[in-house]
């Protein structure tokens, strides 16, 4: 397996990802998108990069605008602007030598929102795994205006928003939440679940938090997403 970092544009913003394949000549690709404050350099995604390759699944994962390498203030960042991000590496993913034309995402929390709004629009993604995806952001907005951490841009974009009116003809679906998410009920998780096509499925991890920093909780989730994905892929 081999690692390619390369940069793209998003609205005039230089964008910072990696690009992780196996040892054979064409893959199915997997886009990882992280949540609102991580990064592509985090932990998790480079354990799923890592298992996942050695399936013979290639990844791409990649900082949002305001985040990690990638240009951008994070003060200016909006959902919708990390939006159109995950749209341009879409398209940069399904342009890549030795992609084989199978592509999915994997999203965590506000990465996970992301993916299921690109699955709605986007009839190339043929599957999506998402772990502690809000199914609304009203939560993320109160907890934002009462830390003060958020700009008025970010809290005007961020009302906007709506994801399950828009996910009811989205199929192939993994949910997977942990019991104990302190930041995000496995509620929400429910409510994907109830919104979204069959084939589907759902897993609530007990004694589980928001990032699952158990080892034996995001192994796991690791496996199940893998397991889908080579179903669909």
């Amino acid at each position: 397996m081999k690692e390619e970092p390369f940069q793209i544009f998003s609205d005039g913003l230089v964008l910072s990802g990696i690009l992780r394949t196996p040892d054979r000549e064409s893959w199915p690709l997997v886009v990882l998108c992280h949540g609102l404050l991580s990064y592509k350099n985090s932990s998790k995604y480079i354990e799923i990069g890592r298992v996942f390759a050695e399936a013979g699944i290639a990844t791409i994962r990649f900082d949002f605008r305001g985040c990690g390498e990638s240009q951008g203030a994070a003060a200016e960042s909006t959902v919708s602007g990390r939006w159109r991000d995950l749209q341009r590496i879409t398209a940069h993913a399904s342009g890549l030598l030795g992609f084989n034309g199978g592509l999915a995402l994997l999203g965590s929390s506000l990465g996970g929102y992301l993916a299921l709004l690109e699955a709605s629009r986007n009839s190339i993604v043929r599957c999506v795994s998402v772990w502690s995806t809000p199914s609304h952001l009203r939560d993320l907005e109160r907890r934002l205006v009462a830390a003060a951490s958020a700009s008025p841009l970010f809290l005007e974009d961020l009302r906007r928003q709506e994801l399950l009116s828009h996910i009811g003809t989205v199929e192939r679906v993994l949910v997977l939440h942990g019991e104990e998410d302190e930041l995000v009920s496995p509620a929400h998780g429910e409510a994907i679940f109830a919104a979204v096509k069959e084939p589907k499925a759902i897993h609530i991890f007990p004694q589980t938090d928001h990032r699952f920093t158990q080892n034996e909780f995001r192994r796991r989730a690791v496996a199940l997403s893998l397991e889908w994905f080579q179903r669909f892929l």
